[in-house]
């Protein structure tokens, strides 16, 4: 999504450069701040399980509200633009709810004695995201 995101300012909700650049990237900066919301939620709230559980359930909303908003027979373009920027703000804090608790979920899984099986773990799981 993140892909065609400036595309979709620029072509669709006629942004110039500049804006769609600037959303753009407030956009990029929240998705990386609100994970320590999320590590906080999790550690001290609802767990690592109902926290990726129930931000998920946010961050798949933030999808529908956001692909709603691109459908032209919605409304005019204030409501586009409106749908547009809640589905951003609710993808980028269920994505905070994901991030560190799946991080922590693959670090979980192996002992203090099993360093070599959690670095190899770690390097294969960034290579990954990174990868996608």
């Amino acid at each position: 999504m993140k892909a065609v995101l400036t595309l979709y300012f620029l072509s669709y909700l006629h942004w110039d450069k500049d804006l769609s650049t600037a959303v753009y990237h407030a956009f990029s900066s929240l998705c990386y701040f609100t994970p320590i919301l999320g590590a906080l939620i999790a550690d001290s709230w609802l767990g690592k399980f109902r926290t990726i559980v129930y931000l998920s359930v946010v961050y798949v909303i933030g999808h529908v509200v956001k692909s709603v908003g691109a459908i032209p027979s919605v409304g005019s373009s204030d409501v586009h633009i409106a749908l547009s920027m809640v589905g951003l703000i609710l993808i980028a804090f269920g994505t905070g709810g994901i991030k560190p608790c799946v991080a922590a979920f693959g670090g979980d899984q192996f002992d203090k004695e099993n360093v070599s099986e959690r670095q190899k773990f770690f390097s294969i799981f960034y290579m990954s995201i990174n990868a996608g």
